[in-house]
This record gives structure tokens, C-alpha cells and sequence, in this order.
């Protein structure tokens, strides 16, 4: 009965224990992965990126597609959740939250996150299971993973912002090169980043088109006002035109010296 007692006592263990708890090799293992993905987007970045062109008004084009595509592949950085490497490693709280963890086959996650992995083992197996890394390495991933698709699950289509999107498209190019199974992942985000681009580009052009018809609007107001203008002279005007019409042609000192 103490034992009972104790057992429902315990405090549960958090993904921020279990970090505090890797060895120097699985710290270095995984920040060695992110590093990777970070080269992999600095590469992507060299690549053609015109960060001028993608300023540029966007229209239904070949030209904005193939710059917003390699946007994407630009990506963003995903930070390390240590702070430091060493004997007693410093764990962000933030990047590992201090949540109740569970296990869910092979690996923890985070409570939340749970319904997500039993959904991805039962429809894609281990998707982890090509992967060369550490089994707390490949946890660590699995959890970035599931985050990430609840996020996606979580946010409607109209209201997904680029730096959303970046850090989607970025987390499943580190799962790539780490060598996770996650072709089907980025099936999807592709086809959600097509939606995207369509609703972004459509409102673009809307607001660039209403901003036109704006301006046009106050030339129109702009031209009748000229044109009332025009047809009420005053009579010191009248006279002004009227020389106009007289001397326009003529030197300015003509009959200056006959008068």
C-alpha cells in the first residue's frame, strides 16, 4: 500500500529531465545533425536565390513559383535545444519543454503529441528505423516531428505566415538528411505550400489592384477638378491667357523698342 502511495507520488519525467541526462556523444550527435541541415539550406541559399526579384510585385508566374520555391529551400535556422555542451549540459526549457513524457512504442513523447506518433507507427511503421542515430537522438527528432505536425494540424490554411511555413519545411529537410521516411510528410507540406502561395499571390494582386484603382480614382477627381478650374477664369487670367496667345510665338523683347 506505501508503495502505491509512493508510486502515485512519483514526478512524472519530462523531455527536459531526459536531455539533462544525454551524454556529451548524443549532445554532439544531434547538434551534428542540425548543423548538417544548416549547411544543407546555406547551400540552397548560394543557389540562384534572388532576394531583389522575390521583392518584386508578385503575379501568376513560372518566375514567382520558382522563387518561392527556393525560399522554402533557403529555410530558416532550427536551434539546439543545449545551451552548452559538457559534463552538466545546460537544456533549454523552451526547445525541451518541461511536459510530461510517455512511452509510445520504442520511444517518449510528450503527451500531446502522442495520438501523432501511434498514427504515424501504425501507418508508416518506424519511420526512424533507417536512421544511423543514437535511439535518444532519434527520440529527440520524432518529438520535433510530431510538433511540427501539430502545428500543421492545428493551423488553418488561411492563416499559415512564410516564417510557419519556413520552420515546416525546414524541420522535414532535417528529418531527411538524418534519414528519416518522411517522403509522405512532405508530400503534403508541398501541396500546402502550393495552397499558399495561390492564396498569397491572389491577395497580392488584389491589394495591388485595388491600390490602382485608388490612385486612378484620385486622377479622375484630380482631372475634373483641373477642368471645373479651366472654365471659371478670373478676368486677370483671362488677360494673362490672352497675351499668351499674342506673344507665345515672338521673342520676348518684340515691339519692346517700337512703342
Amino acid at each position: 500500500m506505501a508503495q502505491e502511495k509512493e508510486e502515485q507520488v512519483k514526478t512524472p519525467l519530462t523531455l527536459y529531465d531526459i536531455l539533462k541526462s544525454w551524454s556529451i556523444d548524443e549532445i554532439e550527435q544531434l547538434n551534428s545533425v542540425l548543423r548538417a541541415g544548416e549547411r544543407t539550406l546555406f547551400i540552397a541559399k548560394e543557389d540562384g536565390y534572388d532576394e531583389d526579384s522575390a521583392g518584386e510585385t508578385l503575379l501568376f508566374s513560372d518566375k514567382t513559383y520558382t522563387q518561392f520555391m527556393k525560399l522554402l529551400d533557403r529555410g530558416t535556422k532550427i536551434p539546439t535545444p543545449f545551451n552548452n555542451v559538457g559534463e552538466f549540459p545546460k537544456v533549454s526549457p523552451e526547445l525541451a519543454p518541461k511536459k510530461e513524457v510517455v512511452n509510445v512504442g520504442d520511444y517518449m513523447v510528450t503527451l500531446k503529441l502522442v495520438p501523432i506518433l501511434k498514427h504515424l507507427l501504425s501507418k508508416h511503421k518506424d519511420i526512424s528505423a533507417t536512421s544511423i542515430l543514437r535511439p535518444r537522438v532519434k527520440m529527440y527528432l520524432l518529438n520535433m516531428l510530431c510538433g511540427c505536425i501539430y502545428s500543421m494540424i492545428n493551423t488553418k490554411v488561411v492563416n499559415i505566415t512564410e516564417n510557419l511555413l519556413l520552420n515546416w519545411w525546414t524541420c522535414l529537410k532535417i528529418l531527411q538528411f538524418a534519414e528519416f521516411r518522411i517522403q509522405f510528410a512532405f508530400d503534403h507540406l508541398k501541396r500546402v505550400a502550393h495552397a499558399y502561395l495561390g492564396l498569397h499571390v491572389r491577395k497580392e494582386v488584389d491589394i495591388t489592384l485595388d491600390k490602382i484603382d485608388t490612385e486612378i480614382q484620385a486622377l479622375e477627381d484630380n482631372r475634373k477638378n483641373v477642368i471645373a478650374a479651366k472654365s471659371t477664369k478670373s478676368n486677370l487670367f483671362k488677360e494673362c491667357l490672352r497675351e499668351a496667345s499674342i506673344l507665345k510665338y515672338g521673342n520676348a523683347g518684340t515691339f519692346l523698342l517700337y512703342r
